[in-house]
């Protein structure tokens, strides 16, 4: 499995970020998701768990079967517009990070046992 991230950094208005990212982006990065993608998560960040604020205001991941998998969607027209997108709402920038899932842990495993 192939993991995009990108970490959007903390928006001057989260209200206008909030609309444009739920309203209008969301919808455009379903279509991508749609073309055979594994799926996508939004993530608000909420506090550390010492109560000081995230470094980050929202992480996205894309999973795909593999990193030609994830191009291949990206370079559509649908994947394309998603990417233009970006312009509208991220004024204050972003992180992007990508690569291979290479260990998972399934629900229920004991360590130690």
């Amino acid at each position: 499995m192939y993991v995009f991230t990108c970490l959007y950094h903390h928006p001057a208005d989260p209200e206008a970020f909030d609309e444009h990212f739920f309203g209008v982006h969301t919808p455009l990065a379903r279509k991508v998701v749609e073309l055979g993608l594994r799926g996508a998560t939004a993530t608000k960040l909420g506090p550390n768990p010492d109560g000081t604020p995230p470094p980050f205001y929202v992480k996205v991941d894309i999973t795909a079967d593999s990193a030609e998998a994830l191009l291949a969607a990206m370079s559509t027209p649908e994947g394309q517009a998603a990417q233009a997108d970006m312009a509208n709402f991220a004024d204050a920038g972003f992180v992007l990070f990508s690569g291979e899932v290479v260990d998972e842990i399934p629900p229920g495993v004991r360590f130690g046992a």
